[in-house]
């Protein structure tokens, strides 16, 4: 069960990515950020008195942690984007998110079956293959230590929210993401009333609200996943399952925008499909 949340979390955060640069296209970022997280807020909140069956503030702080969380790493990948190259900073974000559960999990003595570990290693060659864009010789001379620094951040922080959301109670879902999208919409209208955005919704408010939705709901699913999760074993393979993410974005602008997947995303997807198959028998 904990996989197929996964894959559900997987699919959420592609489409949400994809919607969101959309969005983008017509209207600031920060704008984008502040009605997606806001409409999210707005619908989780009203869902949630109708699927949690405890209310514990404990599990309010830990989702308040994640959002923030979540938010820096955003905020730094869209940093790292603006610097350096897709092809470099994407994949490495990506791998990155995958590999902090992976490694908490193999520091706290689990152990792997065979299976499940060839399964977690072509699932993290998945993660960057269906992440790439480019030529990475032709863009290499654009990467800096910096852009290297924020897109492993990056990561890093996307896949703390993992270990965050394993430490909620199970019945406590989906209040976590509620407090989460509380602190980040907050923030993110102080950000926009100091640089002096306009906050009124813009051209690109039907993206954004499918982004905001696709996100929030894939932190919840997240979330739900993490419970299920048994040990940091299976935690791990929630961790890349969930990782998948950019195959979503990717197939949405190939169906709807006509963009080429090209061989080296091909393959990924080949990848991801055979890394979940050889996580789930393991």
């Amino acid at each position: 069960m904990a996989v197929v949340l996964a894959l559900i979390t997987s699919v959420l955060w592609g489409t949400g990515d994809f919607f969101g640069g959309l969005a983008t296209r017509r209207d600031p970022v920060t704008r984008v950020m502040l009605w997606a997280h806001g409409v999210g807020l707005v619908a989780i909140a009203i869902a949630a008195p109708f699927l949690s069956d405890s209310f514990i503030f404990r599990d309010l702080v830990l989702g308040a942690l994640a959002g923030l969380v979540g938010l820096a790493g955003l905020l730094l990948l869209y940093q790292g984007l603006s610097r350096g190259p897709m092809a470099v900073v994407a994949p490495l974000s990506a791998l990155t998110a995958a590999l902090v559960p992976v490694l908490w999990g193999l520091q706290s003595g689990n152990t792997l079956s065979p299976t499940t570990c060839f399964g977690l290693v072509v699932g993290l060659a998945a993660v960057v293959a269906i992440s790439w864009e480019g030529n990475l010789a032709a863009v290499s001379r654009t990467v800096t230590r910096r852009v290297i620094g924020e897109a492993t951040v990056a990561g890093t922080c996307f896949g703390s929210i993992v270990l965050l959301y394993d430490q909620a109670s199970e019945g406590s879902s989906p209040w976590p993401i509620v407090s989460g999208r509380v602190v980040t919409t907050a923030l993110l209208l102080g950000l926009a009333l100091v640089q002096r955005k306009p906050l009124t919704p813009g051209p690109s408010l039907g993206f954004a609200v499918i982004a905001g939705l696709g996100d929030t709901f894939a932190n919840m699913t997240l979330l739900i996943a993490t419970s299920e999760a048994v040990g940091s074993s299976e935690l791990s393979v929630v961790a890349v399952v969930s990782a998948f993410f950019p195959a979503a974005t990717v197939l949405w602008a190939r169906f709807t925008l006509h963009e080429p997947l090209g061989p080296v995303r091909l393959c990924g997807l080949a990848l991801g499909l055979a890394a979940v198959a050889l996580m789930t028998l393991g």
